[in-house]
């Protein structure tokens, strides 16, 4: 049998800051436009170390993106579908050519992730928004291979 959720105002977390509710948690979590930034950062930079040939970098930062995207999908369950595909197929073609360090299948792959950004800010009535790859790299990064 199961039993009647419990209002997450009355469930409470302490912390050695004081007590919050489920809400108030719930509350502070990121809605899409700071993870949809966060990807952004994660996503520039993995083009750049890619170009770099620093593989290990951008093996990282596509994992960095596959979580926040993953975290995207919990956030707002109604693009729960499309970010699945977008990390199966896309970030999957972009993961493949990260392991076999081909530079050219990476920028290929890359190129269809910003198109398919695209496609999926149409479809979700965001056409406003489109990512640009800046033309620089982060600086707060050493792209240097190790």
């Amino acid at each position: 049998m199961d039993e009647a959720p419990i209002p997450g105002a009355r469930v409470r977390a302490t912390t050695k800051h004081g007590a919050l509710s489920v809400d108030q948690i719930a509350a502070m979590q990121p809605g899409m436009a700071r993870l949809m930034d966060e990807l952004s950062r994660r996503y520039w930079t993995l083009f750049y170390a890619a170009r770099a040939r620093n593989w290990e970098l951008a093996s990282y930062m596509l994992k960095e993106s596959e979580k926040t995207l993953k975290t995207a999908a919990v956030a707002r369950p109604k693009y729960a579908d499309d970010i699945g595909v977008f990390v199966r197929e896309t970030l999957g073609s972009i993961g493949r050519a990260i392991e076999s360090k081909d530079w050219s299948a990476f920028e290929e792959a890359y190129q269809k992730g910003i198109s398919e950004s695209d496609r999926l800010h149409d479809k979700y009535n965001k056409s406003f928004l489109r990512f640009r790859l800046p033309d620089h790299p982060p600086e707060w990064f050493d792209l240097t291979p190790r």
